[in-house]
């Protein structure tokens, strides 16, 4: 019978505690992002992590409960150094890669974005919502313009966001650039300036672009 006493969660094992879950979490992300998924065993986690694989399943459930876990802990730590940073603009990125836990989050990142499997898909789809409340609710004292499909508007900021994680190395070729910090640096101030003022300066006289009547 589980005890009542209020000091029994004191007394437990620590190997229960949330700092435990919270270390196999970090491990996790790392390894996913390092090795993959398919590769990525939960005895390589709780390896890394200094545990037992029982004790991942534990506090886990199963591989796919520590993945889905691992999605919402990479979610949550970029949207907050992005909240954190906002007010610094283009050095924001720098700021943010400078935090080598999150150069580890963008890189778990990629590889969920280029899993095929129903787990990236749904990695996809979650950030998409996420910048859909984005354009909803504002963002770090930012606010968007509104669309009549909010949906479509969410999706496109999101492949305008995650195509220079995903298409690194041509770009690295392109610029010159060395490491994923640099790149980003160089990239950030045009995804500002596209995101604030567009990217087209003018359109031909006959063009249909922006008129509101047929």
């Amino acid at each position: 019978m589980r005890s009542s006493d209020p000091d029994s969660d004191s007394r437990r094992s620590p190997n229960s505690s949330p700092e435990t879950a919270e270390k196999i979490l970090s491990a996790a992300v790392a390894e996913f992002a390092h090795h993959g998924f398919t590769k990525t065993t939960v005895r390589g986690i709780a390896a890394a992590a200094e545990v037992s694989p029982g004790l991942v399943i534990h506090h886990f459930g199963s591989k796919d409960g520590l993945r889905s876990a691992c999605d919402e802990h990479v979610f949550e730590r970029i949207a907050e150094s992005k909240a954190k940073n906002a007010g610094y603009a283009a050095m924001a990125v720098q700021m943010m890669f400078d935090d080598p836990e999150m150069s580890t989050a963008v890189d778990y990142l990629v590889k969920s974005l280029l899993d095929p499997s129903e787990h990236g898909q749904r990695y996809f789809d979650h950030y998409v919502d996420l910048v859909e409340t984005y354009i909803t609710d504002g963002f770090a004292g930012y606010t968007f313009r509104q669309s009549e499909d909010p949906r479509g508007q969410a999706a496109t900021i999101a492949v305008m966001a995650l195509a220079p994680s995903i298409l690194e190395h041509r770009l690295h070729s392109v610029l010159g650039t060395e490491d994923t910090t640099g790149m980003m640096t160089r990239l950030a101030p045009h995804l500002l300036d596209l995101y604030l003022h567009g990217a087209l300066e003018s359109v031909p006289e006959d063009s249909q672009l922006g008129d509101e009547e047929p």
